[in-house]
């Protein structure tokens, strides 16, 4: 991401790596969401957006707090369970930051294309032109409605 186009500072954008982690953790031969650079997307959303610079930057600010609160040593070197909770005071505490924040994780992790590889989606090839678009077959969304979900509510 070119400099002009980020929001976070190198800590900000680290926490939020590890904070997306715990909101998609990685499963399987899915990766998370913070391995997979979810926090990039997220920044570009930001982008242009004060008032959700705004949001993210005070939203990232009371993780901090909450992980101050919990360990001395930071978000990223609390157990899991620990993360959980803090992050579940902040959703509790800031529910408009982290609805924006799940919903921006979830968009990012959901359009990426390692993702779309990983739960077997494959992109339909591109059409000649003039070509008609076919409808979804709804029925291949059976398996994927069949298994439990692999995202961590907090």
């Amino acid at each position: 991401m070119s400099t002009s186009r980020q929001v976070f500072s190198p800590a900000q954008r680290q926490l939020l790596d590890a904070v997306l982690d715990r909101i998609i953790p990685a499963e399987g031969n899915r990766p998370g969401a913070g391995l997979l650079g979810i926090s990039e997307y997220v920044e570009s959303v930001a982008v242009g957006e004060p008032g959700l610079i705004r949001l993210f930057v005070q939203g990232l600010a009371t993780i901090e707090i909450a992980a101050a609160e919990r360990g001395p040593d930071g978000f990223a070197a609390l157990s899991d369970e620990v993360k959980d909770d803090a992050l579940r005071s902040v959703e509790a505490s800031h529910g408009d930051f982290f609805d924006q924040l799940v919903l921006q994780v979830y968009c990012g992790y959901y359009s990426n294309l390692t993702v779309f590889e990983s739960i077997g989606y494959n992109l339909p090839s591109v059409l000649s032109p003039g070509a008609k678009l076919e409808l979804l077959d709804e029925s291949l969304l059976e398996a994927q409605r069949q298994r439990p979900p692999f995202w961590t509510r907090v």
